[in-house]
């Protein structure tokens, strides 16, 4: 990576330091939602224009929202958080909430949180980001191709065992929380929406084979900012929504797919901000 004005190349390790230094702030962020079944959908706690709660894929939302009740994911700590679909509203993005999700259509949704008592509560425990106050000049410029991740619990990584509490036994389902780096492969634009496609291994390491479960998570650009020491430091930027992978890997690779940053900061904002403000 060659540096900006005039400031030397960025040693390797730190690169690597330094986009590893971001991961709590994009933890942070992160919503994850569980099914009595274990099934697993991804999220980012958002707030805009006075609303707060969840963006994560349509298709994500339709699901956890269909359920009688569901968990939150809120801690490191072994706890149990049910909440109930009637503590949200469903903002479809620019889509029938009762039409089938394609591949071809906008596959996005806000979830306001409605329950006065749970916002309270999720506000101690998680961090919402605010989408009004970000600088998105930064889309502007060419983007380096390396610092993405995608953020979210692929389902192959959770893990169910049985414990006994006074006597009783009970199912313990562990989830991981994962932040995983990618290249940028592309960025167009359909039907009004913007894509992002991004390459990630699969298979070694701690790379899933699969990402089934982080649909709805974030895509993150983990933008590197010069300071006045001519050292760096790792801010990272909410860049778009995962929901798609490639059906099968490619040499150890999949090929994940989201709505970009102007479907989120553009569309997302746009529709908020209307139903905020219009009769």
């Amino acid at each position: 990576m060659e540096a900006k004005s005039g400031l030397p190349p960025i040693p390797v390790s730190e690169i690597e330091k330094h986009l590893a230094g971001s991961v709590d702030t994009i933890h942070r962020h992160t919503a994850i939602a569980c099914l009595l079944d274990n099934s697993v959908y991804s999220g980012v706690y958002v707030k805009c224009f006075g609303y707060e709660g969840i963006l994560t894929a349509g298709h994500c939302a339709t699901d956890f929202l269909a359920a009688s009740r569901f968990a939150l994911v809120v801690s490191e700590k072994a706890h149990q958080f049910w909440v109930e679909p009637n503590f949200f509203e469903h903002i479809a993005i620019e889509h029938d909430e009762y039409e089938d999700y394609t591949a071809d259509g906008p596959d996005l949704s806000f979830v306001i949180i409605r329950d006065i008592n749970l916002l309270r509560t999720l506000r101690r425990l998680v961090a919402f980001y605010d989408l009004e106050k970000q600088d998105t000049n930064v889309f502007r410029n060419d983007l380096a191709k390396f610092n993405w991740s995608v953020a979210g619990v692929p389902s192959e990584k959770i893990e169910e065992t049985k414990i006994i509490v006074n006597g009783e036994e009970y199912r313990m389902v562990n989830t991981t929380a994962a932040v995983i780096q990618g290249n940028l492969v592309g960025i167009e634009t359909r039907n009004n929406f913007d894509y992002i496609k991004l390459r990630l291994l699969t298979g070694i390491e701690e790379f899933p084979k699969s990402y089934n479960g982080v649909s709805g998570g974030g895509i993150w650009y983990q933008r590197f900012i010069a300071k006045e020491d001519n050292t760096y430091t790792v801010a990272p930027i909410l860049a778009g929504i995962t929901v798609w992978q490639s059906k099968e890997p490619e040499k150890m690779q999949r090929f994940i797919t989201g709505h970009g940053f102007a479907s989120i900061y553009g569309t997302v904002r746009r529709i908020l901000a209307q139903k905020r403000y219009l009769p």
